[in-house]
């Protein structure tokens, strides 16, 4: 079989996929800004199908706007700290969070409704899949037009889709747009999504196998000590919850990684997602480190990115297959905590 950093451009689909992980998404967006200065262009232009999750959704739809990365850096840095403000007692947000949410969601709409303003998801230039759950029925994945069959999410503000992927049960109340429409973070069952992505290439798409690569980035994982889970962890108090959760988590984000691993083999797939000490960073807390970390990460996988076709790549046009045609949803209406 011809190796894939050995295919035409024209032959060669790639796909990027962004993890969710709140405020840690600032390494991945300061990833994605050494990418563009390393490669010239924008990252959209070097993918075919972008997949993104909660903060990774948030970021993909960003680079499907045509924003450049150096601004999803910074709506980090100006509004990471009114998104999730600082508790003057912890005790407090542990509270908040054990009846409802611990944070209000208005920051973070107003702040999604000035960034991404009347823009549609249609509008986007590169194909979106950006997964969020429906609160009673399941799975519910926003995307682009990229085939004849997907007539209704083109037609959706990047917004409201941006405030359904990213609303964290706990964090942020669920987003709900029609009476029985409530939406929530996507990570609920998605939060590493990038076996959706090749099995939306591998089935929509209809891409054959052999031509898929794919660039997974993660929001850096936490290296687990055998103390770190008890012989007997019963109870639910707030550290046996965390403890469950995290590891659903990690454990969906390793099958799915696997999963692709399996069908692209590793010349295909790449996985950025550093190891961190435990409680170096938290979702909700904003770390200026995250950027120092990007860069070195960026500094050590460079060449293998150039030398398996990814930097040189460059995505085909991408046409949608249905007319946008305009919504009803305007600015974000809060739902209640």
């Amino acid at each position: 079989m011809q190796e894939i950093s050995t295919l035409a451009s024209s032959e060669r689909f790639q796909i990027l996929s962004l993890d969710g992980g709140g405020l840690k998404g600032l390494f991945t967006a300061c990833f994605l800004a050494e990418w563009e200065q390393q490669a010239g262009r924008p990252v959209s232009s070097s993918f075919d199908l972008i997949a993104g999750t909660s903060t990774g959704g948030i970021i993909a739809l960003a680079l499907g706007a045509g924003i450049p990365a150096t601004q999803i850096v910074d709506f980090y840095l100006e509004h990471g700290p009114s998104i999730f403000p600082v508790e003057a007692f912890e005790g407090i947000g542990l509270a908040r969070q054990a009846i409802g949410s611990r944070y209000r969601p208005e920051p973070l709409e107003n702040v999604l409704d000035v960034y991404f303003g009347s823009r549609l998801l249609g509008e986007s230039s590169t194909r979106l899949v950006i997964p969020a759950y429906h609160a009673e029925q399941g799975i519910y994945i926003f995307k682009t037009a990229h085939h004849p069959r997907l007539l209704v999410d083109c037609n959706e503000r990047m917004a409201v889709v941006a405030r359904a992927t990213g609303a964290a049960p706990t964090y942020l109340p669920p987003l709900e747009l029609d009476t029985g429409l409530r939406l929530i973070d996507g990570g609920m069952w998605a939060n590493n999504p990038v076996q959706i992505a090749v099995n939306e290439a591998l089935g929509y798409l209809a891409v054959p196998q052999g031509r898929i690569a794919a660039l997974r980035i993660g929001t850096t994982s936490e290296v687990l000590s055998a103390t770190d889970y008890p012989r007997d962890p019963g109870g639910m108090g707030f550290k046996q919850v965390s403890l469950f959760v995290n590891l659903m988590m990690r454990g969906q984000s390793q099958g799915a990684s696997g999963g692709v691993r399996h069908i692209l083999g590793s010349e295909r797939f790449i996985e950025v997602d550093p190891l961190v000490a435990r409680n170096d960073y938290r979702l909700d807390r904003l770390s200026d480190a995250l950027r120092g970390l990007a860069r070195a990460e960026f500094r050590r996988t460079a060449s293998e990115l150039r030398e398996r076709g990814f930097f040189t790549h460059v995505a085909t046009p991408f046409t949608p297959s249905n007319p946008i045609r305009g919504n009803h949803h305007g600015p974000i209406q809060a739902s209640p905590a």
